[in-house]
């Protein structure tokens, strides 16, 4: 391995590790969110089988696998259920730099890539949070590394434990399998084996972790998202450049506003897309570079396609925010090799700058308290341990809390690692009923109220406008 390179990857290890100690802080800080909380009670608490089990898209199988073994060793926190999302955080950063290392010629774009990757609010959210969809990305982006060098086996374990994590993976994961049926040269028949050598270990390896799961999967199950695909289209851009909810410039950014999401949606993404196809288009009809190099623009857009076909034909709706994750991180990779390929220096000179811009924009919405997708759970922490000041020292069962629904889960788990004891089990309710309890937890919209008012606030979180309250 030649100097420069060596010197390479040792930064790259280094910036893996300083992006980690970044996460593993907001593993350790954060409140639990109502999806974390549901994993946890569903799948990782008590018996193994309910892993296989008990089954609603809520449960990301091999992250609940990972998260029952964390768990087990380091004892309930929210640091160990969410340690298997931090851990797959580095090694997507790895992962990112390797297949750029293969694909994109200048160092230049290899780090822009990496940097707008790597700070992109949303997958840095799930670099954290105790889902699949960070793991996923992660075993998706070393399954494309493989792809890249023509190691098809160990592509194919890799994009089966990616499925594992997340089925929403499967539009990536089956334009990657395709990808050899238009890339590679040679008899058609030569060109299927080479996608079955991608497929069959990533199904086998999918079946082996899920088929209990599958089999209690239900249709309506599957497909969350928009039917419209213009209404998608803007939640997946608004929620992927913006995590900040405060006003003003500092909290939306460059792009964050309404304005500023509508340029990106209508105007930068098409342009950037026509630009990967041209430029992919040249490189493979010159052959200037291997032709694997176009892995992850012809994935992206055989996704897409099945995509649009699964709407057509199936009636599934269009993904929305994380659900379109792996669609970023494709069209990131697919930007970066495009622009490595264009030979003028000025085309290059502006796609640099608009990621560069991209990535400012990303880091006007850094922060360490909140998911951008459950900020109304971001003082559930906190409001834990004042309960828990309130209760210590009462009879077990003598006191009663109640909240909505989507505040519930976060609010158990909480009940059970405080051991907080003195309360009743947390109910769930549509809505909260503001008599007849002993405390309460309520949003924003009903603190005005004349049911609410009456109640004495003990914790209020101004961020999300939750509020926690005593009778009088």
């Amino acid at each position: 391995m030649s100097r420069p390179r060596t010197s390479e990857r040792i930064a790259v290890l280094v910036f893996a590790l300083a992006r980690t100690a970044f996460c593993a802080y907001r593993a350790a800080q954060q409140s639990i969110t109502v999806d974390e909380a549901t994993t946890y009670l569903n799948y990782v608490r008590e018996h193994w089988a309910n892993v296989w089990f008990n089954y609603d898209p809520n449960n990301h199988v091999l992250y609940s696998i990972l998260a029952q073994l964390s768990v087990r060793s380091f004892h309930i926190s929210e640091f160990s259920l969410r340690l298997p999302s931090v851990l797959a955080g580095f090694f997507f950063v790895i992962g990112l730099h390797r297949v750029l290392e293969q694909t994109a010629s200048s160092r230049a774009v290899r780090w822009i890539a990496l940097a707008g990757l790597s700070t992109a609010p949303l997958l840095l959210d799930f670099s954290v949070a105790a889902r699949g969809y960070g793991l996923s990305l992660a075993l998706l982006t070393w399954a494309l590394a493989f792809s890249v060098r023509g190691r098809d086996a160990w592509a194919g374990v890799l994009l089966g434990l990616s499925l594992a994590a997340n089925f929403n993976i499967a539009f990536a994961a089956s334009g990657l399998i395709a990808c050899p049926l238009f890339l590679d040269t040679g008899k058609f028949s030569a060109r299927m084996r080479r996608s079955f050598a991608v497929a069959l270990p990533a199904a086998g390896i999918f079946l082996a972790i899920c088929y209990p799961v599958l089999l209690q999967a239900r249709r309506n199950q599957f497909g969350v998202g928009e039917p419209a695909i213009g209404t998608a289209l803007y939640e997946l851009v608004f929620t992927f450049i913006r995590s900040n909810p405060g006003p003003g410039w500092l909290g939306a950014g460059l792009f964050g506003a309404g304005v500023g999401a509508h340029t990106v949606e209508y105007f930068f993404l098409p342009a950037l897309l026509l630009f990967v196809i041209g430029a992919a288009a040249r490189a493979f009809r010159a052959n200037e570079y291997s032709r694997r190099s176009l892995l992850p623009a012809l994935a992206l857009l055989l996704a897409l396609g099945a995509i649009v076909c699964a709407h057509l034909v199936a009636g599934l709706n269009y993904p929305v925010d994380r659900l379109g994750l792996p669609l970023f991180l494709l069209l990131g990779l697919a930007w970066a090799i495009a622009a490595s390929q264009v030979p003028n220096p000025r085309i290059r000179a502006v796609n640099a700058l608009l990621a560069v811009l991209l990535i400012a924009q990303f880091l006007t919405q850094l922060h360490t308290r909140y998911f951008a997708l459950w900020i109304f759970d971001a003082p559930m922490k906190q409001m834990a341990q004042r309960i828990r000041e309130e209760v210590r020292g009462n009879p077990p069962g003598s006191l009663s809390l109640t909240c909505a629904w989507w505040h519930t889960p976060a609010l158990q788990f909480y009940q059970h690692v405080y051991h907080l004891t003195a309360l009743k089990p947390v109910q769930r309710s549509d809505i909260t009923p503001l008599h007849g309890f002993n405390y309460y937890v309520f949003d924003g919209d009903v603190s005005g109220t004349p049911e609410a008012l009456r109640l004495i606030p003990l914790y209020r979180d101004d961020l999300s406008g939750v509020v926690l309250a005593q009778e009088p």
